[in-house]
């Protein structure tokens, strides 16, 4: 059974990425229309590009089949807490070894997002190979999150930052300093603290 049919048993909604060596397109069906994921993307592609954004979203009738031959990079599904946390197992278990699923978790939502990636697919992936292009050292690197699907990028990094609204088992890991939530101007507090040198904007680790 695939990625996508197994979602579908559960009664999740799909996303599916695809055409990573052009433009890049963002799939999805009529089941998704109303996901907060893809509300907020079309609000952020909106924002940033007007309707011209719109060119990288496509609704299709099956996404099974409109992404039969498609080169696939990454499909999401999202849900309540409890039934994301049931199904992600499975969902990594369905091929071993040649994927990865990354949870972001928001409890007091009772809102969770599966990203369903190739297994050297991540946030610390990408940010450790833009340091190499740049010739820039992981000791040389901040990177700020406040989630799971952040910690990769958290542990590559030689300044890694939470952000204060994170989940509190993140919060508890002594490796890593904390800032301010993200109503409270967390980043910008970081930036003052480790680029600015303002050190006592944020708390230490």
């Amino acid at each position: 059974m695939s990625l996508i049919e197994i979602g579908r048993v559960e009664g999740l909604h799909p996303m599916v990425s695809v055409d990573p060596a052009g433009e890049g397109l963002l799939l999805y069906d009529r089941t998704s229309e109303a996901t907060p994921p893809l509300i907020s993307h079309i609000t952020w592609s909106d924002r940033l590009h007007g309707e011209a954004g719109r060119s990288g979203l496509r609704m299709v009738d099956d996404i099974a089949a409109a992404v039969h031959n498609a080169e696939v990079v990454h499909i999401s599904f999202s849900g309540a807490c409890s039934a994301m946390e049931a199904i992600a197992g499975r969902l990594s278990n369905a091929l071993p070894g040649r994927v990865k699923v990354l949870k972001t978790v928001y409890p007091g939502r009772d809102f969770t997002l599966l990203d369903i990636l190739p297994p050297d697919a991540s946030k610390g992936h990408g940010v450790a190979k833009l340091a190499e292009l740049h010739s820039i050292e992981p000791h040389e690197v901040m990177a700020i999150g406040d989630n799971y699907n952040d910690l990769d990028m958290l542990e590559y990094a030689g300044t890694p930052v939470l952000m204060g609204n994170a989940d509190q088992s993140l919060l508890e890991r002594g490796e890593f300093y904390t800032t301010l939530s993200n109503n409270e101007g967390g980043v910008a507090a970081a930036i003052e603290r480790f680029i600015l040198k303002n050190k006592e904007t944020l708390s230490g680790k």
